[in-house]
């Protein structure tokens, strides 16, 4: 009996020992998990330290490339005759009381096209080029012998060179450019002592108006008197067909032109005669009487100026002007007149058109 309940005391305490052990056991811990290092950011310019251990001045990003130069225009026309152009310039100068200003160069020549730019834009040349002269560009390649004709046989050329001509052809002056630059360009106070020098001597309109009445008053005509300025391009207009006929208004006309704004006492002449219309622009005319009185003007029946005339309405205006103050003109010459002003007229309105109904590149 004892020794069976021993035996069961055993088998007890091994059962618990073995469930102990049982409990106690574990499963072996996974390996821990190493994270992957961060992937690094691209590195950055670091600014410099500052004096203290403030950070410098933050790095520039890098500037995007330049554009590739933009080809400049041509100003040069290697295939036009130097002869025509010098020509129809001179023509120009005899109608504005003008000179001629060749410049001899070439498309590739930089220099050229600084010197042209200062032409057309510097603030101190461009009014003296635009009032006093006919600007004549002419490729020096493709027209040598002319240049000799009118620089000379025996002048070594450099480009641009510039040839001054009077309004009958007369070469004035020849001059190499190189002595009017300043650096990378043209000095424009040099450029403009040489265009002031050459540049056509100042007229007096108060003295052309005496000389104009005193000689309408010795051969019994009447001044025709017509205004404008170096900007208006109708006033060049009207002033061709006037000189175009010399001979026909000669007989009873004293031609008779003002620029209010190169010639001297010019305003104060034109405000004399000036018709009361207000601001009628240029060009305006004015028939005077030996005497000075007005005895027609080119203000029409409505108080407008006709000004060159180019309608049918203001051609007509004008044949008025003449009829009520001619004295030897004929019908025939007047209708004459009346003929060419309509075609012109007529030329002008096709080519209008012809340009509103071509095709836009």
């Amino acid at each position: 009996m004892v020794r069976l309940e021993s035996q069961c005391r055993r088998f007890f305490i091994s059962l618990v020992s073995l469930v102990c052990l049982a409990g106690c056991a574990q499963a072996p811990e996974p390996p821990p998990v190493v994270p992957e290092p961060p992937v690094a950011a691209p590195a950055l310019p670091t600014p410099p330290a500052m004096p203290g251990g403030a950070p410098g001045p933050a790095v520039p990003e890098q500037a995007p490339p330049a554009p590739p130069p933009v080809p400049r225009a041509d100003i040069y026309d290697p295939l036009a005759n130097g002869e025509e152009l010098i020509a129809k310039a001179l023509e120009r100068a005899r109608l504005r009381d003008t000179h001629v200003l060749i410049e001899w160069g070439g498309n590739w020549c930089g220099w050229c096209h600084k010197l042209h730019h200062e032409f057309n834009q510097n603030e101190l040349i461009q009014p003296l080029v635009a009032e006093e002269f006919e600007l004549v560009l002419i490729d020096a390649g493709e027209n040598q012998e002319l240049l000799k004709k009118y620089g000379g046989e025996d002048a070594d050329f450099a480009y641009p060179h510039l040839t001054v001509l009077n309004a009958d052809g007369k070469v004035l002056t020849n001059q190499e450019t190189g002595s009017l630059e300043i650096g990378p360009r043209h000095d424009p106070e040099k450029v403009a002592a040489f265009l002031k020098k050459w540049s056509p001597e100042q007229k007096d309109a108060e003295t052309l108006l005496q000389a104009a009445l005193s000689q309408a008053k010795a051969e019994n005509k009447s001044v025709l008197l017509h205004v404008g300025d170096p900007y208006c391009g109708w006033c060049v207009r009207l002033s061709r067909f006037l000189h175009g006929h010399q001979e026909q208004f000669a007989k009873d006309y004293v031609l008779l032109h003002v620029d209010t704004q190169r010639m001297l006492h010019g305003q104060a002449v034109a405000d004399r005669f000036q018709p009361k219309a207000g601001n009628i622009g240029h060009p305006w005319m004015a028939i005077l009487a030996a005497d000075g009185t007005t005895r027609s003007s080119s203000i029409d029946a409505a108080g407008e100026n006709i000004g060159c005339p180019s309608s049918p309405e203001e051609i007509e205006h004008f044949l008025t002007m003449l009829r009520s103050t001619r004295q030897q003109l004929t019908d025939q010459e007047l209708d004459q007149f009346s003929l060419e002003l309509n075609q012109e007229r007529e030329r002008r309105e096709q080519k209008r058109l012809d340009q509103l109904v071509a095709p836009k590149n």
